[in-house]
């Protein structure tokens, strides 16, 4: 039997057509949204403006810069894997969460209840370290509440989120692993 040690790793997700990463480095600092209050069908206050640039999104590869492929430590847990960016600059080993409209971010490492994601290959079946064989490996990525993570386009925002779709709208990514038997990062 493995311990979460050498089921853990650190990969790059990247996809084909499309640059994923943070917004701010997608479409450029700071990622601003003007998000509109609704409850129950009613327009609720005056629009806010809100920095979404911790925010995870895709961007089509033509439109965004080059930028480098999200880096991810993927620490292993029971119940799937915790997500913590590895890449240099203000989200460094901050942990990739749900958000509150269905998108993902980058949280501090000490949330109580950190996000669990389990990897899927193409048949749906769950990938661990332990069957993980290739070094560029097609994923899906399936949250605890059985959502996938897929793009989402908000209405009148101007980004494409990756947050919780159902299935037939999740993304497939390139999982590309870098480093194998990395130790869980301290919270």
């Amino acid at each position: 039997m493995t311990s979460n040690i050498e089921k853990s790793f650190i990969a790059t997700l990247r996809m084909f057509d499309h640059r994923v990463g943070f917004l701010e480095h997608l479409y450029g600092k700071p990622a601003m949204a003007t998000i509109s209050l609704f409850s129950g069908g009613f327009y609720t206050g005056r629009p806010q403006i809100r920095d979404q640039s911790h925010l995870l999104g895709i961007r089509i590869n033509e439109q965004s810069d080059r930028i480098k492929p999200l880096k991810l430590h993927f620490g292993h847990t029971p119940d799937g894997y915790i997500l913590t960016v590895k890449n240099q600059g203000p989200y460094f080993n901050q942990v990739i969460s749900n958000h509150w409209l269905d998108t993902v971010e980058a949280v501090k490492p000490d949330t109580d209840s950190p996000s669990k994601f389990v990897l899927l290959d193409r048949y749906g079946t769950a990938i661990t370290r332990d069957n993980l064989q290739a070094e560029h490996t097609p994923v899906c990525l399936k949250l605890e509440s059985h959502d996938y993570l897929g793009g989402i386009k908000i209405r009148s925002l101007p980004y494409v989120y990756l947050g919780k779709t159902e299935e037939r709208s999740k993304i497939t990514f390139i999982l590309s692993v870098v480093e194998k038997n990395v130790p869980d990062i301290k919270r």
